[in-house]
C-alpha cells in the first residue's frame, strides 16, 4: 500500500495509515495498523476521507512518533468533539494562542495548546462576539 500525503480543508498535511508508518523509516511490528493502535489508545486522532482515515501530520515529531502532549490535547477535547472536530480544531485560528491554529502550536507552546483545548472543550464555557 503506498503512502498518500494530502492537505484538508484547514490546511493541515494530512497522510494515511501507510504514512504514519512509513514515516517512522523503521519497521514496526503493526505495520499498517500502527496508525489505528496508535488512535485507540488516544495518541493521535484522525478523520474520514472517504474510504480511508487521514492523520494530521503536526501530531508527530521528526521521528514520526506522536507528540507526547497529544495524548492530553485529545483527552481534553475527545468528550466533547468527535475526531473529526478535533482534527478541524487544530487546523482552526484560536484566540487563546492569538489567532495563531493549534496545529501550529503544538511543539513550540504546548502548554498553551493543552490550555485552549481545555477551554474549548469546557461546556460551561460562554462563547462570545469578542473571541
Amino acid at each position: 500500500m503506498e503512502a498518500a500525503m494530502v492537505e484538508d480543508a484547514d490546511g493541515l498535511e494530512m497522510v494515511d495509515a501507510a504514512g504514519v508508518a512509513h514515516r517512522l523509516r523503521r519497521w514496526v511490528p503493526l505495520g499498517g495498523r500502527l496508525a489505528q493502535s496508535w488512535s485507540e489508545a488516544g495518541r493521535i486522532v484522525g478523520c474520514r476521507e472517504g474510504q480511508r482515515i487521514l492523520y494530521p501530520l503536526c501530531q508527530f515529531d521528526t521521528e514520526g512518533l506522536p507528540l507526547p502532549q497529544m495524548h492530553e490535547v485529545i483527552a481534553a477535547l475527545r468528550p466533547w468533539l468527535s475526531e473529526t472536530e478535533i482534527v478541524a480544531w487544530l487546523g482552526t485560528p484560536c484566540p487563546d494562542l492569538s489567532g495563531s491554529r493549534p496545529a501550529e502550536c503544538l511543539t513550540t507552546l504546548p502548554d498553551a495548546v493543552l490550555h485552549a483545548a481545555r477551554r474549548a472543550a469546557d461546556p460551561a464555557r460562554v462563547v462570545t462576539a469578542a473571541e
